[in-house]
This record gives C-alpha cells, sequence and structure tokens, in this order.
C-alpha cells in the first residue's frame, strides 16, 4: 500500500511505523471513523437528497502497480454518467443538502496516514473538484512534535448549508507524533475554501458531537487541551 503524498523517508519507514507505532482506533467495528452521517463505499449507489443522482464508489486494484489500489467514483446526473478516480482504498461519502456536491474522505495512505477530504460537483456537463484538505492543511500546520513530519489528515464531517462545511483536523493517530490523534474543526466555505471559523477539539465535542465518527468521539481531550490552549503552530 502506497503513501502517495509523504515524505519520501515516511515512505521508506512506513512498513516498520505500522507495526510500532500501531494506530489508537478504539472500539469502531462496524462504524465510519470520521464524518458520522457518511455512508461508506461499498453500499452500492448513494442516492442524492433529491433522488435524482448518485454516486457509486468501489475500491480497484492498479494494474499498472501490484501494490497499488484506487477508489473509482461512478457519478449519475440523470442520464449523465461519469467517471473519477482518487488514490486509496476506503471512501466517505455526505452529499450536500441542495444535491449539488458531495463530499468524499479518502483514505489515500496507510498505518493512519494520509486522510484527505475533496469535494465533487456534480453537473450535467460533468464533475469539478475541489480539494478541501490542502487549506486546512495550511491553516492547521503542525502543533506538536513527529518523529518525521507529516501533515493533519483531514475529513469533511458535515455539510452545515450547501456552500459551508465542517471540516476536521487531525494529528495523525500514531505515536510518531506528540499529541496523536487530537484534532480542531474548521468552518469552511464554498467554493472558494475559505476558512471562516476554528473550534477547538472540546468544543466541536459539544457542538459537532453528532458528525463526529469514533475515531473523533474518542480522541484524548486532556492531549488536545495541552496544545490547543496555546498559541497555534505553524
Amino acid at each position: 500500500m502506497r503513501l502517495r503524498r509523504l515524505p519520501l523517508l515516511l515512505v521508506l519507514m512506513a512498513p516498520c511505523l505500522a507495526q510500532k507505532h500501531p494506530v489508537a482506533k478504539g472500539p469502531c467495528e462496524g462504524q465510519t471513523l470520521y464524518a458520522r452521517l457518511a455512508t461508506e463505499n461499498g453500499h452500492g449507489p448513494i442516492k442524492s437528497p433529491d433522488g435524482q443522482k448518485s454516486v457509486t464508489a468501489n475500491r480497484l486494484e492498479d494494474a499498472q502497480d501490484p501494490d497499488g489500489q484506487y477508489m473509482s467514483l461512478l457519478v449519475r446526473v440523470g442520464k449523465e454518467r461519469f467517471k473519477a478516480r482518487l488514490d486509496g482504498f476506503h471512501a466517505e461519502i455526505l452529499w450536500a443538502p441542495d444535491s449539488s456536491s458531495f463530499a468524499v474522505n479518502e483514505t489515500e495512505g496507510g498505518g493512519g496516514f494520509d486522510q484527505r477530504a475533496y469535494i465533487f460537483y456534480a453537473k450535467e456537463s460533468g464533475l469539478i473538484r475541489l480539494d478541501v484538505s490542502r487549506p486546512v492543511e495550511k491553516v492547521f500546520g503542525y502543533p506538536g512534535k513527529c518523529e518525521v513530519q507529516v501533515p493533519p489528515n483531514s475529513a469533511v464531517l458535515a455539510w452545515l448549508g450547501p456552500d459551508r462545511l465542517l471540516v476536521a483536523a487531525e494529528v495523525v493517530n500514531v505515536s510518531v507524533c506528540k499529541y496523536m490523534g487530537t484534532f480542531v474543526t474548521y468552518e469552511v466555505s464554498l467554493p472558494d475554501l475559505k476558512i471562516l471559523a476554528r473550534h477547538t477539539q472540546k468544543e466541536s465535542k459539544l457542538r459537532f458531537n453528532q458528525y463526529l465518527g469514533c475515531e473523533l468521539r474518542d480522541a484524548d481531550d486532556k492531549s488536545a487541551s495541552a496544545w490547543q490552549t496555546q498559541p497555534k503552530a505553524h
């Protein structure tokens, strides 16, 4: 399994890290990790709220790379059919309330690394993809020391409206990083991907608990308060 976006040193270290630093997921069997209300791939067509669109996500093997996997998305918009591809092997999907777009939380790495988020606008003329993780990674920075500097995991947790998202940024939940598994949430506008608000882990659990998957609900609050009460590190 490839870690496509991580530094070369971490790619080389990945097999050892997965054994030496196991992911602390807790009792998440049968539950979504990040977006509590999302539907995971493998459940057939996921219909939009208006019933006029659907997306089907399937994990496939990469014929050009025996060790590689990718997520194939088949999107139906009326009579039109479109395909998209994301590197990785697991997806959580959330439609927007107005059915104009959907979010995909994609596991692109392995061993607890490289969780990313995208938005797809589904139109009769085709699909438009936005990378939600990029601005979130930039503002989140690196709040704790890691053995190898890695970007945070990120995921869309909920639609707060047709043009407003709740997005989590999580210190990778692997013990190579201090404050492992702790997170903050951001309110992000669409389509400009502007950060509108930031919420600490404590605030997020109080205000948005109904949207949190088990990975985030089980996050250590004491560890989070150790850095979230301090000035944000970049």
